[in-house]
């Protein structure tokens, strides 16, 4: 069977997040995230990060704090969605 090709992001305001399709960690700090995912790089921007899990296996990283932007490559995925 095939893998799917797609990351998917979930947030609890000002909690945390989850994000799976994970193929990488490119770098991190208490303000930035940068992933690489099976669909494209991955930046989620906030503050008070925490990464919590990384699970390479699975794809998967949970980490706590608040996102304020995400963007997938060059493009804010807030731009995307409200065009």
């Amino acid at each position: 069977m095939e893998k799917s090709k797609t990351a998917s992001v979930s947030i609890i305001f000002n909690k945390g997040f989850t994000v799976s399709g994970v193929t990488g960690v490119i770098s991190g700090t208490d303000r930035e995230l940068v992933l690489k995912t099976e669909g494209g790089t991955l930046k989620l921007r906030g503050e008070n990060f925490d990464v919590n899990k990384v699970d390479m296996e699975t794809g998967a990283v949970e980490a706590k704090g608040s996102v304020k932007a995400l963007s997938c490559g060059k493009t804010s995925i807030a731009k995307r969605l409200f065009r």
